[in-house]
């Protein structure tokens, strides 16, 4: 048995894009003397990945050196190699800046919190306009047993930012409760509240902030949002093939039937069922949307928050809904079956209903619609469209990397009968891209129209909860041309725009 717990510690990847730079540069020799590399550092915090994190001489001797709290991870030592190479072969180039998710430039990212000059409301003002005009989805603030972690959410990465001491957490939490007219005090319970700040360019960023109670104090989270791009965002279909945006006009032209768009937490779902929505003439349809809670403000649709706050559940909010004479409906997500059966019986009674639904991929919509307890006749019947959507991360144009494909990327190609590219692109690394080799995202798109398919609705309705055959309904969709989510990915791959390991992540069966 180890004599330590942290022998236990699995190995995290490392590679020197993960290093602060910077901070090697400062402590080079005890990061050569004691096999530790700096991932991040600011006031009285220092991250380091270390082969060896049990090693107590080497924490204390670093501690005696930084005057810092040490946090330690493993990495195994071929990657502590690797990572020493590469930040040697670069010289003494400072850490990586911020990067915006859109690819757009951003302002440098905080050094530090300066508590000592600025109000708590001026910093948190600070933070809200980088996060704004960095493109972030999401601001974090998590108390810890002696400091605050502040991290921001960008391209669905987390990207850490200069923590704050301690004593001045409680400061910077009261603050952003006050810009959300909440209550100040701690509380057993967590809040929820919003509010629109003045950001960039004369624009507003609005935000939704949740705060939590921790065993540590409280966590907060805020949802930033540019209202102003939403708006512009609607204008058009977000699909990137010319049949995708045909498929999806012709169901929105239907009297009735049921679109969902499924995808993970923060991949772009009620977005892309607002651009349908744009696509309407909302001065002749009555366009109303049920949301926990509403995400932004839209002119000449009629939008109704339910959740917690409000009194309202979804189920009970779509029937009242049913007696106000809607043409369309955008409901936030359908989450149990007393949602599901009155959707179904929206459609049935001639009206077209939007939804979000949780669930890995477009084919398994149906999967999840026959777990809520429907039945496969009328999931056959309503379902005009299932779209399935990600995010993945685009590689850096100014310093991609070219290769022939190797044996296994070849076999994935061929796999999903698309042609093998002469050349793939891989991550660089460079300052327009902070070193990571990547700048910005891309969503891909898949689209499962049972509605349009007589064999395909044809196994969906004699389906039910104990005999579905998923793999078998995603096989004959495949066949009859449908493109799954990892053959979308591989022609960003093909194209360049992203690397070959990101399509990887769609494929339930790699090749090997």
């Amino acid at each position: 048995m180890p004599q330590n717990p942290q022998e236990d510690l699995p190995c995290i990847p490392f590679s020197a894009e993960d290093a602060d730079a910077g901070a090697y540069w400062d402590l080079r020799e005890a990061c050569l003397r004691h096999g530790l590399l700096p991932s991040f550092r600011h006031g009285v915090l220092l991250d380091v990945a270390m082969v060896a994190p049990w090693d107590e001489v080497a924490v204390s001797a670093l501690r005696k050196l930084t005057h810092q709290e040490v946090r330690r991870f493993r990495i195994a030592e071929p990657d502590f190699d690797r990572a020493v190479t590469g930040l040697e072969s670069r010289g003494t180039a400072g850490a990586p800046q911020a990067r915006s998710s859109s690819g757009r430039e951003v302002p440098p990212r905080p050094e530090a919190w300066e508590f000592h000059r600025f109000s708590a409301r001026e910093i948190a003002g600070e933070l809200v306009r980088f996060a704004f005009a960095a493109g972030a989805s999401d601001i974090l603030l998590d108390e810890q047993e002696s400091w605050m972690d502040v991290s921001v959410k960008l391209g669905g990465r987390r990207e850490m930012l200069p923590p704050v001491e301690k004593g001045s957490a409680s400061a910077l939490l009261k603050a952003f409760k006050e810009i959300a007219g909440m209550g100040t005090q701690a509380t057993p319970v967590p809040q929820s509240g919003a509010a629109t700040f003045p950001a960039a360019g004369g624009r507003s960023a609005d935000l939704r902030i949740e705060i939590t109670p921790t065993v540590h104090g409280e966590s907060l989270v805020a949802r930033v949002q540019d209202r102003q791009l939403q708006l512009d965002r609607m204008r058009t279909l977000p699909f990137p093939h010319a049949w995708q945006a045909a498929a999806a006009l012709a169901c929105l032209r239907q009297a009735q039937g049921l679109i969902v768009a499924t995808g993970p937490t923060g991949s772009g779902k009620t977005t892309t069922l607002y651009s349908c929505l744009g696509q309407l003439d909302r001065s002749a349809l009555n366009i109303r949307t049920l949301e926990d809670p509403v995400e932004f403000i839209v002119p000449g649709i009629t939008q109704i928050p339910v959740g917690a706050d409000t009194g309202r559940t979804f189920e009970p909010g779509l029937r009242s809904l049913l007696r106000q004479a809607p043409d369309v409906i955008l409901l936030g997500e359908i989450r149990d079956r007393a949602a599901a059966q009155t959707c179904i019986e929206a459609v049935d009674t001639g009206h077209l209903i939007l939804a979000t639904l949780h669930t890995r991929d477009a084919v398994g919509a149906v999967a999840r619609l026959l777990d809520l307890g429907l039945t496969g006749r009328p999931i056959a019947s309503s379902l005009l469209l299932a779209i399935g959507q990600r995010l993945v991360r685009r590689l850096c144009p100014a310093c991609r990397r070219e290769g022939p494909p190797t044996r296994l990327q070849a076999l994935h190609f061929e796999r999903h009968r698309l042609p093998v590219p002469a050349v793939l692109r891989s991550q660089g690394g460079c300052a327009r891209c902070g070193g990571s080799g990547e700048r910005g995202v891309a969503p891909i798109f898949e689209f499962f129209q049972p509605a349009g398919s007589d064999a395909l609705a044809g196994l969906i309705g004699a389906a039910d909860r104990g005999s579905f055959d998923e793999r078998a309904l995603r096989s004959r969709w495949v066949e009859m041309g449908g493109s799954p989510l990892v053959r979308e990915a591989l022609l960003l791959a093909a194209a360049g725009d992203i690397a070959h390991s990101e399509a990887l992540k769609f494929e339930p069966d790699p090749p090997v």
